[in-house]
């Protein structure tokens, strides 16, 4: 095991955390040293963007400044999704938190927070892959395609997704380290596993929802490492009780101000779009039944998209007065029967919400992220390419100077839906099979296949956006990694891997 510095916690009782030395390759701090000016450079030519759920987060921050009420009253007859209650509030806090340090600069502030999050990740993920993969030629374009990935985009976007993605994969490395022997399995360590679990439940509360992933890795730890029933029921206890009071604080304080006690009303609006989808891609009609959704719908005539999903949600309020603990439960039971209807559209409307080759793209085109940057960020705003689509009715039409540019978009396009598809079929049927020579890196490839696969899967259940998927790219990029390396060693000259 690499040397590594003791830093002492109190957390009731003084345990010793280790912590990691950085890798001593050659080129490794020169990487970061290069990442980092690099991110900076690009916040402060291109400055900060913002989505249309920007608005959302810094409304809430006005109210924690302005508005000496904020934390009493949750706005319960403002609609179906009272702005107060849609979002977790980590992130406007601190937004807040920003805007007080510097109030017209304060977009900067947290773009520089994200950015250097996402670079300490990209250092724990060197040092772990440094133990998984072998080769330290292919750690590097690892490495690299992980700069480049969705991250450069939202490390720079006022919303949640980096800083949430930095917190989950930090979380999974580090249980991924002691599955490894590289970190000892300690309490102290497994309860400041669960803080950051739950601070990143703050940001976006669908990863309570998600804590089972990091729950089953401790259960593995514990058979690794030989900890016992006892012990590794302790571990687990460490690691769910930050979350679990995190999760009663929240439903508690729901409780008084509205008189109801939930954790979330986000899944309300959410529910719909399942049927939404099916509709729009002629899949079936799940808004041929009689409940109060579907002859909404019909009135209506069904929509699109999230003009559809709005419109229906906006109707039923409108019509119904329904508060959001009773139009999520409403919704809830229309999506339970639209896909007991229609099973097989249902999973038809999955695939495509997975959007395959969007997702390839985010996790292994530097080239087609460079061009997200520049299509959603204001200052650029159009992409440095053309679309794909776009360049080749371009070359039918007779504009042949573009004939290079298509073609390295569409050699880029095909090589990313080749490793994405690597990944997805190569690594589990590879770790299985060396999963029974007892091979613990074969587990820790699967391990983190399982959490990407349910991860990007329970968002596909309704809908998903790419920067969802956010979380789940550096867990990819080790799964591939994993799996080429062998190919790798044979391919590439001895001096080159070394």
């Amino acid at each position: 095991m690499s040397r590594v510095a003791e830093l002492k916690v109190q957390t009731g009782f003084v345990t010793t955390i280790p912590l990691p030395a950085l890798p001593r390759e050659g080129w490794f701090l020169p990487f970061l040293a290069v990442i980092a000016p690099v991110k900076l450079i690009l916040l402060l030519t291109l400055g900060t963007s913002e989505f249309p759920d920007t608005a959302g987060y810094v409304g809430l921050a006005d109210g924690i400044r302005h508005a000496s009420d904020w934390w009493r009253d949750g706005g319960w007859s403002d609609g179906y999704a009272p702005p107060r209650l849609l979002r977790p509030y980590g992130y406007p806090l601190l937004v807040a938190g920003a805007q007080m340090l510097s109030p017209q600069g304060y977009q900067l502030v947290l773009a520089a927070l994200q950015s250097a999050a996402s670079v300490a990740v990209l250092a724990l993920l060197g040092w772990f892959a440094r133990r998984l993969i072998a080769p330290s030629s292919l750690r590097f374009c690892l490495l690299a395609l992980c700069a480049s990935s969705g991250f450069i985009l939202f490390d720079l976007a006022v919303l949640p997704d980096s800083l949430y993605s930095s917190l989950f994969v930090t979380v999974f490395l580090v249980l991924a380290a002691q599955m490894l022997d590289l970190l000892p399995p300690r309490l102290g360590l497994t309860l400041l596993l669960g803080s950051v679990w739950a601070l990143s439940i703050t940001l976006r509360d669908v990863g309570l929802l998600h804590s089972f992933l990091p729950l089953v890795g401790v259960m593995v730890i514990g058979y690794c490492r030989r900890l016992g029933l006892a012990r590794t029921l302790a571990h687990a206890a460490a690691f769910a009780l930050p979350v679990a009071a995190m999760a009663a604080a929240v439903v508690q304080w729901n409780l008084f101000r509205t008189g109801h006690a939930f954790f979330s009303i986000t899944g309300g609006i959410n529910w719909l779009w399942p049927s939404i989808n099916m509709a729009d891609r002629g899949l079936a009609d799940p808004f041929a039944c009689a409940d109060l959704v579907c002859r909404t719908a019909k009135s209506l005539g069904p929509g699109k998209g999230m003009e559809g999903a709005f419109a229906i949600a906006d109707s039923l309020w409108a019509n119904c007065r329904l508060n959001p603990v009773e139009f999520g439960q409403l919704t809830f039971a229309h999506f339970r029967g639209a896909v007991q209807a229609h099973p097989l559209a249902f999973v038809s409307s999955m695939l495509g919400n997975l959007q395959f080759g969007h997702l390839s793209e985010l996790v292994f085109s530097p080239l087609a992220n460079a061009n997200e940057l520049s299509r959603l960020h204001a200052t650029p705003g159009q992409r440095l390419l053309p679309a794909i689509r776009e360049m080749g009715q371009a070359v039918r039409h007779g504009a042949l100077w573009q004939a290079p540019g298509f073609l390295l978009l569409a050699l880029m396009s095909a090589a990313s839906s080749a490793a994405l598809l690597v990944t997805i079929v190569a690594t589990p049927v590879s770790a299985i099979r060396k999963l029974r020579r007892g091979d613990r890196q074969a587990l820790v490839a699967l391990y983190f296949w399982t959490v990407a696969a349910v991860f990007i899967a329970s968002y596909c259940l309704v809908h998903m956006e790419m920067r969802h998927a956010l979380p789940t790219v550096p867990l990819l990029l080790l799964a591939f990694g994993w799996t080429i390396a062998p190919w790798w060693k044979r391919a590439t000259p001895a001096a080159a891997r070394n």
